[in-house]
């Protein structure tokens, strides 16, 4: 007996399917935003440099930096979403690994031995949790913070050249069409002077 449509979306791969979804509707949205395209795709752009940032907060934070290099902050939301529940620890230990490689002389963690460490965390109490969480992630942060800017700066720059030609193709077939529309409303019009 087949499963039911119901039953099938309820595993990893339909949560998966659904939240692309979600994403290629924002992100959809977002190109079809009616403001200039280089606003859009600074908006965009600032979103995507901030999507890798170790820490929460990450939609304001690309709103913040799109409002502030004359963005379009709407445009910023949507690109946080690429970290999300199932991504977010590999991109920021790929992030940490980046940052690593680059400091000099910085000693490596392996993902066991960073496992290990919030295994030791979480058998803490919740007070010693956050101030031990401190001394423990304080060597991890930065080479992760490091890894991210670069991350982010690198598809940053992608993103606002692709989101501009998108959005000028978008707005170019939209007055296209506005000025299709406009011509044969008039050659249908009564003429006023019979």
């Amino acid at each position: 007996m087949p499963a039911q449509p119901s039953q099938r979306n309820r595993g990893v791969g339909g949560w998966f399917r659904r939240n692309w979804r979600s994403f290629t509707l924002a992100v959809r949205r977002v190109v079809m935003l009616e403001d200039q395209p280089e606003r859009i795709a600074r908006g965009c752009a600032a979103g995507m440099a901030t999507a890798y940032l170790p820490m929460l907060g990450q939609t304001l934070v690309g709103m913040l930096l799109a409002w502030c290099i004359r963005g379009s902050p709407l445009a910023a939301m949507p690109w946080s979403w690429v970290t999300n529940p199932f991504t977010t620890l590999p991109i920021w230990y790929g992030c940490y690994r980046l940052g690593a490689a680059i400091l000099p002389g910085h000693v490596t963690v392996t993902w066991q031995g960073l496992q290990r460490q919030v295994d030791q965390l979480q058998a803490l109490s919740f007070t010693d949790g956050i101030l031990r969480s401190a001394e423990v992630f304080g060597s991890v942060f930065v080479p992760m913070l490091i890894g991210s800017l670069i991350v982010g700066a690198t598809t940053a720059i992608p993103t606002w050249w692709l989101v501009r030609r998108a959005v000028t193709a978008v707005q170019v077939r939209r007055a296209a069409r506005c000025a299709h529309w406009k011509t044969r409303l008039v050659s249908k019009a009564p003429d006023a002077t019979t």
